[in-house]
C-alpha cells in the first residue's frame, strides 16, 4: 500500500477506498440494480436444486443428518410485496420434497431489530449435532446497503 517514500500508491487505491488483501470492492450501481429485482420463482427452485445437488452429489447420502429452514417474513407484510404466497411454496418445497423441519417466522413490528436478532441467534446456535446440521435461513422481504455497506432488512 505505501510506497518506501511512506506515500501511497495509486494501484493500492480504488474507487476512493484503500485495498488489502482481505478486502473487497464496494458493491457497483449494477450489483445493486442487480439485487432489487425480484427473483422468478421457478428460477430460485433452479438455484436451490442445484445447491442440494452440490450437498447430496450421489443423490444416495448426505453430510447432514438433518436440514432446518427458518424463514422470515415481516408481521405486516407489504402489499407491494406478498411474500406469503412466495414463503408457503417454499415451504412446501422444503418441507414435502426435501423433508426438512421447517418454521415460518413473523419478524414483529415492534422491538423488531432486537426480536430478529434474537430468533436468529437461538435458531444458529451451536449444539452438540452441529457439524452434522444444516440450518438454512430465508429472508422474504426489503433490504438495503447502508453507507457502511451493513445489509439491513427492512419493512
Amino acid at each position: 500500500m505505501s510506497n518506501h517514500h511512506g506515500t501511497m500508491d495509486t494501484e493500492s487505491i480504488t474507487q476512493g477506498y484503500l485495498r488489502s488483501a482481505t478486502s473487497t470492492p464496494p458493491p457497483t450501481f449494477a450489483d445493486h440494480d442487480r439485487s432489487q429485482y425480484h427473483i422468478d420463482f421457478e428460477d430460485f427452485t433452479k438455484g436451490l436444486q442445484a445447491a442440494a445437488d452440490a450437498v447430496f452429489p450421489n443423490n444416495q447420502t448426505s453430510r447432514y443428518t438433518k436440514v432446518f429452514v427458518l424463514m422470515l417474513r415481516w408481521a405486516d407484510e407489504d402489499p407491494n410485496l406478498p411474500v406469503s404466497v412466495e414463503i408457503n411454496k417454499l415451504n412446501d418445497v422444503f418441507h414435502e420434497i426435501y423433508h426438512y423441519e421447517t418454521e415460518t417466522w413473523n419478524i414483529p413490528t415492534e422491538d423488531c431489530h432486537y426480536r430478529l436478532n434474537e430468533k436468529i441467534m437461538d435458531f444458529v446456535k451451536p449444539t452438540e449435532e452441529s457439524q452434522t446440521h444444516l440450518k438454512i435461513v430465508y429472508y422474504a422481504g426489503h433490504a438495503r446497503l447502508l453507507d457502511t455497506r451493513l445489509l439491513v432488512w427492512t419493512r
